[in-house]
């Protein structure tokens, strides 16, 4: 029996998500794995839907329920499946930061260039 490291840092949840993965899947993780790529790609379209019923505040016709702290599961459950993707991807967490970073990176200089 697995038990997690107890860290909350990015590598350390990427790494624990990766073990889960294995566990779960079976499969060889992080890896280039089209199937479970593909599968994940799918939740995210369900675990999308969840966050928008959290809170359907959108709805602007009538006054509709919000409710943070199931907005706020539901927005950590499409990030854990951002991970899967990732990780049946075959990214690593290190590519992942480092793209998110560079990604963010680059809307800012976007933004100023613009102005």
């Amino acid at each position: 029996k697995k038990k997690m490291n107890g860290k909350t840092d990015f590598k350390s949840s990427f790494d624990n998500q990766i073990d889960f993965q294995r566990l779960v899947t079976g499969a060889n993780c992080p890896g280039d794995n089209l199937n479970q790529f593909s599968y994940h790609v799918q939740a995210m379209v369900e675990e999308l839907g969840e966050v928008m019923k959290a809170d359907k505040r959108w709805k602007t016709h009538r006054n509709e329920r919000y409710e943070p702290e199931e907005k706020l599961d539901e927005i950590s459950d499409v990030f854990i499946t951002a991970m899967n993707i990732a990780i049946h991807s075959g990214f690593s967490a290190e590519d992942i930061e480092k793209a998110i970073a560079s990604k963010i990176s680059n809307n800012f200089e976007r933004l100023c260039y613009k102005k």
